[in-house]
């Protein structure tokens, strides 16, 4: 008997990805959730998360699932995770359910191909993530998570691609991941009772700024063409 050919392989596993995804996206809860992200309604995915913090919690790593294929600003669920469930719970699913998307979104790349993700994305926008992920090492990778503004599944897709060691991928995609997630798990929590004479929000739009600062130069030397 003659093993499945390697395009058969990879058809099969894109169809059991998009059946799990629209699987996960029939879940009302996390539909509307994934709806309002999409609309920027960061009082309506609030509002939406509030009481059971077991079924928030499920909510907010399906939306991170959902984020590889539906884009939106990842800031929103990383928020309402703080205000839902506060820091000590929040920062390590967030964590977590990041990682997990982004090694998702790996996955998908190595068996899409390149040809699929350029339908997709487009072929100079697919070019020019794929370039910084080449020419940068271990610690480029990592700085190009630490910038808020670079879409984090087109990284993960352009890593998947470039087949970047796995090894190097988890570590840099962990470690890149866990400021911002942790800055604004951490506004999250003060949304509830908001207060300009709190220092913690003042410490962490200072941590956030920094950030900032350095994702223009650095994105716009890490994405140039080469």
């Amino acid at each position: 008997m003659h093993g499945r050919s390697p395009r058969t392989t990879a058809l099969l596993a894109l169809l059991a990805a998009g059946i799990a995804l629209a699987a996960l996206y029939a879940v009302p809860a996390v539909r509307e959730a994934v709806q309002a992200a999409v609309r920027g309604d960061l009082d309506g995915l609030r509002v939406g998360l509030e009481g059971n913090k077991t079924t928030a919690a499920l909510v907010l790593v399906g939306l991170a699932m959902v984020h590889v294929v539906i884009p939106f600003p990842a800031e929103f669920p990383t928020t309402a995770a703080g205000f839902a469930l506060g820091f000590a719970v929040g920062f390590p699913l967030m964590l977590c359910a990041w990682v997990a998307s982004g090694f998702a979104a790996y996955a998908l790349a190595r068996v899409a191909g390149r040809p699929g993700l350029v339908r997709i994305l487009g072929e100079a926008r697919m070019a020019r993530a794929e370039a910084a992920v080449t020419r940068v090492g271990p610690l480029g990778l990592l700085g190009v998570r630490l910038i808020p503004f670079i879409p984090f599944s087109l990284v993960s897709f352009a890593c998947g691609v470039t087949r970047v060691p796995l090894g190097r991928y988890a570590w840099t995609t962990a470690l890149g991941t866990a400021p911002l997630t942790a800055f604004t798990v951490l506004l999250g929590t003060r949304l509830q009772t908001p207060s300009l004479e709190d220092p913690v929000i003042w410490a962490v739009l200072a941590g956030m700024l920094v950030l900032v600062a350095v994702a223009r130069p650095v994105g716009r030397r890490l994405m140039a063409p080469s």
